[in-house]
């Protein structure tokens, strides 16, 4: 059975932690992981919080750990604070679960070190890298997942909150303008600004390639 394992820390977390967001930013990113729980064909989803900036996310289908690592990103960038924008670095691994213990800074397998790789791989302006067991597979990823990061990066706040909103709720373009208030060709520009078809066509792609990993 295969696991799909989040690594991951909060970029210059000192400045957000030392400007008084320490609760906010915890409570951020554990309402994240437990609305991403709630959107059952994701499967189960497990964060453990290391000295408030670093973590890693335990994800029981693998088909959808991108999913989740774009869907919690764009949760942390949309509720950045006044003064600083939040975001993480995220290694993400697929590979056999291993052990699992109680905790998940105490299980082991090839997800865990295939995460752990990943994350290690992530150069400076870096935020996303993925590896699994297959040299073809991760080689196919790694272009594809460069631009996405890419674009993620450059989001504005409101384009990470409707994506948010967009991914874990699956709500269309219209739907999500009579929710927020706007007008359907205010909600069609931040989709075309945020390049949400190129996200959608990345994430269809990457199911198709995680379900010949299982």
């Amino acid at each position: 059975m295969h696991l799909g394992v989040i690594t991951g820390d909060i970029i210059d977390s000192s400045k957000i932690l030392e400007g008084g967001y320490r609760d906010k930013l915890l409570s951020t990113m554990h309402l994240a992981i437990q609305e991403i729980e709630e959107k059952k064909s994701w499967g189960k989803v497990k964060i453990e919080v290391f000295r408030g900036d670093s973590f890693q996310i335990a994800v029981d289908e693998p088909t959808f750990i991108t999913d989740i690592a774009i869907a919690f990103r764009s949760k942390l960038i949309a509720n950045s604070g006044s003064d600083t924008r939040w975001d993480a670095r995220l290694g993400l691994g697929i590979g056999e679960e291993g052990y699992l213990a109680g905790k998940i800074s105490e299980s082991d397998g090839e997800a865990f070190h295939l995460s752990g790789q990943a994350f290690d791989s992530l150069q400076k302006n870096d935020r996303l890298a993925i590896l699994t067991p297959q040299t073809n597979i991760n080689e196919e990823l790694w272009v594809s997942t460069s631009f996405v990061d890419e674009i993620i990066s450059n989001w504005t706040l409101l384009q990470a909150a409707t994506f948010y909103t967009y991914i874990t709720e699956n709500l269309s373009q219209k739907e999500i303008a009579q929710k927020e208030k706007k007008s359907p060709q205010a909600i069609s520009k931040i989709f075309l600004a945020g390049k949400f078809n190129l996200i959608d066509n990345y994430l269809t792609r990457f199911h198709q390639i995680a379900g010949h990993l299982k």
